[in-house]
């Protein structure tokens, strides 16, 4: 069955029926606040951190509940009703959901009043804004009541979860009547807690409030019967202090036929609540939020055409050009959290470095400073932190659990670094200093050049490196615990690093180093080689009792994807034999219909020598998914070794919109943006099910893979490498792409049909001598026209 489909345009997913088989959300935010709406308003939203400063409760598991909502009684007949549809979930006359670039949109008619709820946040304010437009369409004059309704936590969640009875005494809300705005917050119970506010004001005539959530739904009722509107038909003007905190106002509209009255409901957050008026004073107005709607939807419309491509295929495009692109933007805006996520809040340090290598050909100004953050978050030693909060600072020094303690975390700044001097051409950028989160300061370029040097350090018995509490995959969590376990992967990975430091120091006239560190890289191809080859692919790991893990002899979690695609990333699979072999394991064992499952068959039962990976569902997370961001990776690995069909099957089978994801009750999730995994073929019944969507590194790696790999705009050092690797059937495409104050528009034929190879390159109507492009920088455009074929 299907719930929805693209506008015209494609900026736009219309939601046609609320009864979706998962949420489905759109991102909303700017720098300092973000909200996450579902079609039917649910969600929640919070400022700066999703765990400590959360503004909204939110289920995230199954109900959809609570949300934003507008509740309506029609004061005649006592009918109550809603314009989200939840949360009563009782038929509507009509209904659909709009989730555009930057705004979501709710339509409802019910008993002749059309109702309609534009959710968006403001460019640059904490806050979020409903404008709502409310119709009558009968013939007779009618009077309703608006409700609208939120529910508070307006905190940290991860204490309200583990210990409610408690955390709940610090509640305080009331209705402020100078500044006719509901404030609820958390009296600070620690010197170090900042103090914040979450506010509730509405434009309409304010006639009655309500704060205290046992008082407003009635004893032992929920959110979908709430008894002050359903029995009552009024608000009882309730105060709260230690006791769960809603958001409820009351106003009366009285409308004649055919009239209609727009007004606005806003939800924020704020450390002063002196600044409440101000912010209430600006965004109530309905002409200014239509402009700052105007101004979002402009930004949005000029943000996604500064790549632009164009193929034979319009879902690769549309995912490129538009929701790819959007889902990019909001992750590495709001990467610590998403609607599966119940407490989680702050950043990973390997995503903000990937989606900051991801993004810069896109923004390299949030490139950058996301960038300029995790240096920051880098230990003296070389290492780095597994994750980091804006409002409480790295991880390590406030956790003493499983987020923690990850080795492959370092592996990924030199990744960073090097692909942000490709793209600027700045190698200046490496001279300047910057604090390690321990307390000395290094130049850019030793912080990458210890990086390097502590994981090649850092290494077992048999040569690996140490993979502690994981790797990339952070449910090998028993691999290491003793700290022996060496990790194949993570090995190839410093290859990796190793051989772009190696090039980078070349381009410098660093000799030394870069001496040393195709010393490292040999080392570790011989090591790799001899002790992570089983035979027909290359091994995940060794534990640390020396037990091999995703070998041949073990019964389950075999032929691990990672580490086949990671050979070829690495250059570790340079033999021609055990390339062929690596290949026809990720071609033939490990394909499904969703793409290549992570390693297979899945694990049946907890092994304590594994972790946690071999203790989830069959078939479900690391335990055999069909894992998204470990496929983009072997896209990325097939474009490496020039096969254009291979690369472009794999994309195609990840789109949201593959063929095999048509049936939404079976994937379930949003078909319009990247979803972290589909549930893999060990399941007994769930697979081909989507899986916790938005939030994943697959949107970083596949915008790359995309403009970089297989239509081969390619940033380096000495300019831009035109080199694409294509489907044989793509005859022609075409890529705008800005690099170093130049705008490059590069169109591609390929008339005989090859996967990769160029005959000729011209630029501006002159061939030019091989593949790279040499920076123009003067602000202009300039037409590529590339030939390929047999050079």
């Amino acid at each position: 069955m299907q719930y929805g489909h693209y506008s015209k345009d494609f900026k736009e997913y219309i939601v046609t029926n609320p009864n979706t088989p998962r949420p489905w959300f759109n991102y909303l935010f700017n720098d300092q606040y973000h909200a996450l709406v579902s079609q039917t308003g649910g969600g929640f939203s919070y400022y700066k951190d999703p765990k400590t400063n959360r503004i909204l409760r939110y289920e995230h598991l199954s109900t959809d509940r609570p949300g934003r909502y507008i509740f309506l009684r029609d004061e005649d007949k006592k009918t109550v009703w809603s314009l989200n549809w939840q949360p009563f979930c009782e038929p509507v006359d009509k209904w659909q959901t709009v989730h555009g670039l930057g705004y979501s949109r709710i339509l409802c008619e019910h008993n002749k009043i059309e109702g309609e709820i534009t959710y968006l946040v403001p460019r640059n304010e904490p806050l979020e804004v409903w404008l709502v437009r409310i119709k009558n369409n009968s013939r007779k004059k009618r009077t309703l009541k608006v409700f609208p309704f939120v529910e508070f936590v307006s905190g940290d969640i991860e204490l309200e979860a583990c210990y409610r009875n408690i955390i709940m005494l610090y509640n305080e809300a009331y209705f402020d009547k100078r500044q006719q705005s509901i404030i609820a917050f958390k009296h600070r119970f620690k010197s170090t807690h900042k103090q914040g506010f979450s506010f509730f004001t509405s434009g309409l005539d304010i006639k009655g409030y309500d704060t205290r959530k046992e008082k407003f739904y009635g004893r032992y009722n929920d959110v979908t019967k709430p008894e002050m509107i359903l029995s009552k038909g009024r608000l009882q003007d309730t105060y709260v202090r230690g006791e769960d905190m809603v958001g409820v106002l009351e106003s009366t509209l009285k409308l004649s036929p055919g009239e209609e009255k727009e007004f606005v409901v806003i939800l924020g957050f704020t450390e002063d609540v002196k600044a409440i008026k101000g912010l209430r004073d600006k965004f109530l107005d309905v002409n200014n939020v239509k402009k700052e709607l105007a101004d979002i939807k402009d930004y949005w419309n000029h943000a996604i055409e500064r790549i632009k491509v164009e193929t034979p295929d319009p879902n690769f495009d549309l995912m490129v050009n538009i929701w790819g692109k959007y889902q990019l933007c909001a992750i590495t805006h709001w990467r610590g959290t998403s609607q599966y996520h119940g407490v989680e809040g702050g950043l990973g340090y390997r995503d903000t470095a990937q989606d900051a290598e991801g993004l810069f050909a896109l923004d390299l100004g949030l490139g950058k400073r996301k960038m300029e953050k995790i240096l920051q978050y880098q230990y003296s030693s070389g290492h780095a932190v597994s994750g980091f909060s804006d409002t409480e600072g790295a991880w390590d020094l406030i956790y003493q659990s499983g987020v923690i303690g990850k080795a492959d975390v370092a592996v990924w700044l030199p990744y960073c670094v090097v692909s942000y001097v490709k793209e600027t051409g700045d190698t200046d950028f490496l001279k300047k200093e910057y604090r390690f989160c321990d307390g000395t300061s290094a130049t850019v370029y030793e912080h990458i050049l210890r990086a390097v040097r502590y994981l090649y350090k850092t290494r077992g018995s048999h040569g690996l490196p140490l993979i502690l509490k994981a790797d990339w995959n952070d449910a090998y969590d028993h691999v290491g615990l003793k700290g022996k376990g060496e990790s194949i992967w993570l090995g190839m990975a410093l290859c990796r690093a190793a051989r772009q430091i190696e090039d980078l120091a070349k381009f410098i006239g660093d000799k030394p180093v870069e001496q040393e560190m195709r010393k490292i890289y040999d080392e570790l191809y011989r090591v790799i080689n001899q002790s992570g080859w089983d035979g027909k692919w290359y091994i995940a790991a060794y534990n640390d009792e020396g037990y091999k893990i995703g070998s041949d002899e073990n019964e389950e979690g075999k032929v691990p994807l990672n580490s086949q695609t990671w050979a070829i990333l690495g250059e570790v699979a340079k033999d021609k034999g055990r390339l062929s072999k690596v290949l026809g394991a990720i071609d033939n064992y490990l394909d499904t219909p969703y793409g290549p499952a992570l390693f297979l068959p899945s694990y049946t039962k907890f092994n304590p020598g594994i972790g946690r990976v071999s203790a989830f569902a069959e078939g479900t997370k690391e335990n055999a998914a069909v894992f998204s961001h470990a496929c983009a990776f072997k896209i990325v690995a097939d474009c490496f070794i020039k096969r254009g069909n291979k690369a472009y099957e794999t994309y195609s089978k990840l789109m949201p919109m593959s063929p095999a994801k048509k049936d939404h009750d079976k994937y379930k999730v949003e078909p319009y943006v990247w979803a972290e995994y589909i549930i893999g073929p060990g399941s007994k019944y769930r697979f081909g099910e989507g899986a916790f969507t938005w939030n994943t590194g697959t949107s970083p790696w596949m915008f790359t893979a995309a403009i970089e790999w297989m239509l081969g705009a390619r940033r380096e050092f000495g300019g831009l490498l035109i080199d694409p690797c294509l489907p044989k059937k793509w005859k022609r495409c075409f890529i705008r792409r800005p690099f170093r104050n130049a705008v490059y528009e590069i169109t591609i034929k390929n008339p005989a049909g090859v996967e990769s190879g160029i005959k000729e390159i011209r630029v501006d109507g002159k061939a030019i001598n091989g593949n790279l492009v040499r920076p123009h920088k003067d602000g202009r455009v300039h037409k590529v026209e590339v030939l390929m074929g047999r050079a």
